[in-house]
């Protein structure tokens, strides 16, 4: 019987968890992603950073999206769009990350889109092939 243990795939520095993403900017292969109000460390005290960017390079547009849901916390059926998401950077006005994961050349962000005067449910996938770099304002 082959036996194979498996960890994490890696401990992040930073936790976009709580953040307040308000603006991304693209290039050819570059996602830039601002946090005005910072993000958080991983390590203790687990303190907020201040002003953050979170750049993903090697971008394949083609396979990153967004997803809007009608309506934030409902389970059943459910409507949305899907975004491709180079095109709905200009459209961003601010998402509270909730949730981050990780693997495979993937990032994916779910957390609550202000849309309007409304909240909605959002997922956020990005596939990319270099690397994340964390910019934190001192």
């Amino acid at each position: 019987m082959k036996t194979t243990l498996t960890q994490p795939l890696y401990s992040l520095p930073y936790s976009l968890h709580d953040g307040y993403l308000t603006k991304l900017e693209a290039d050819e292969e570059t996602l830039v992603c601002h946090f005005p109000y910072g993000i958080f460390s991983t390590d203790s005290p687990c303190e907020q950073t201040a002003m953050a960017k979170v750049i993903l390079t090697g971008i394949d547009w083609d396979s990153s999206f967004l997803y809007v849901f009608d309506g934030p916390g409902e389970t059943g059926a459910f409507s949305g769009e899907k975004w491709l998401l180079k095109d709905f950077l200009p459209h961003l006005e601010r998402l509270e990350v909730i949730d981050e994961t990780y693997g495979y050349w993937q990032a994916k962000w779910s957390g609550l889109l202000t849309k309007g005067e409304a909240l909605v449910e959002c997922m956020v996938e990005v596939c990319y092939s270099g690397e994340m770099v964390y910019e934190i304002e001192e």
